[in-house]
C-alpha cells in the first residue's frame, strides 16, 4: 500500500506545473502565524464500485465537529513549534479575502493582483510571518493507473472513501480540505513547492485493519470513528510538515 501511495504522488506531481524555487525561509520563535479553517462537521461515504451503477455518495448526520478539531490540531502544532497563533476569522478575515494571496509569476512568487491591500493588512497591521488556510473543497482521493491512462478519483466531502473491484474493497479516510500556506516575508506559497507539495498532496489516508461495516450503505457512528481518527492523523502530519517548512531558528 505504501508503494501505491508513492506511485499516486509521483503521478500526481508529475502533472503539476513546476513552481518557482522557494526563497530561503527562516522563522523565529514568537513569530505570528495566522490560521483560518473552514471545514464542515458532517462526514460522507463516497463509494466507487466495479461499474458506475454501483457508485454512490451518502452524507451522514453525525456531528463530528471536524472543523473544530482540525483547527485545534493545526494550532497545537503551531504553538508547539514556538509560534504565536492568530485566529484570522476573529480578526475579520474569511477565505475569499485570503485565498490566492500569493501566486507564481514566471519564476517568481508575487502578491496576487487585487490582494495587495489584504497582504498589507496581514503583514503590517497584524504582523504575520505566515498564514495557514484550510477549506472544504474537492480533492483527488486516489489515482488509478492500470496500464493505460491514469484515472483520478475525486471526493467532494471529507469522510470514508471506498473502492470495490471484483469483490475486494479498500477503505480510506479522506480529508477533503486542501491547504494553502503563505509566507509573507519572503513572499512564497510554500504549499505549492517541495517539500510541502508532496506532504500535503495526498489527501487520503489508508485505513489499515478497518473492519467492514455490518451494513455497507448505513454505517453507524461507531463504525465511522476510525475514519475521523484517520483524517485527524493526516491533519497532524500535515501540520507538522508545515511548521518544519517554516524553519524555526
Amino acid at each position: 500500500m505504501r508503494l501505491v501511495s508513492l506511485l499516486f504522488l509521483a503521478a500526481m506531481l508529475a502533472g503539476c506545473a513546476t513552481a518557482p524555487q522557494l526563497p530561503k525561509i527562516e522563522s523565529s520563535r514568537g513569530d505570528r502565524i495566522g490560521v483560518l479553517v473552514e471545514v464542515g462537521g458532517n462526514p460522507a461515504h463516497t463509494h466507487v464500485g466495479t461499474t458506475v451503477f454501483n457508485n454512490f455518495v451518502k452524507k451522514y448526520p453525525y456531528q463530528w465537529n471536524l472543523g473544530v478539531d482540525v483547527r485545534r490540531t493545526i494550532e497545537r502544532s503551531v504553538k508547539e513549534a514556538g509560534f504565536t497563533v492568530v485566529d484570522l476569522r476573529q480578526e475579520g478575515f474569511d477565505y475569499q479575502k485570503v485565498t490566492g494571496l500569493i501566486q507564481a509569476t514566471g519564476d517568481q512568487w508575487q502578491v496576487a493582483a487585487g490582494k495587495k491591500e489584504i497582504f498589507r493588512q496581514l503583514r503590517e497591521q497584524h504582523k504575520l510571518k505566515a498564514l495557514i488556510v484550510v477549506k472544504d473543497a474537492r480533492v483527488v482521493a486516489t489515482l488509478e493507473c492500470g496500464g493505460g491512462p491514469c484515472t483520478e478519483r475525486y471526493v467532494d466531502h471529507s469522510g470514508l472513501y471506498t473502492r470495490s473491484v471484483f469483490g475486494y474493497t479498500s477503505y480510506r479516510a479522506v480529508a477533503a480540505f486542501p491547504w494553502e500556506v503563505y509566507v509573507l516575508d519572503p513572499v512564497a506559497d510554500i504549499a505549492k513547492a517541495e517539500p510541502l507539495r508532496r506532504s500535503l498532496g495526498e489527501s487520503s489516508y489508508f485505513l489499515r485493519g478497518f473492519k467492514s461495516p455490518a451494513d455497507f450503505e448505513n454505517l453507524t457512528e461507531a463504525e465511522f470513528a476510525p475514519v475521523r481518527d484517520g483524517i485527524l492523523s493526516f491533519t497532524q502530519e500535515a501540520s507538522n510538515a508545515v511548521v518544519r517548512a517554516l524553519n524555526v531558528k
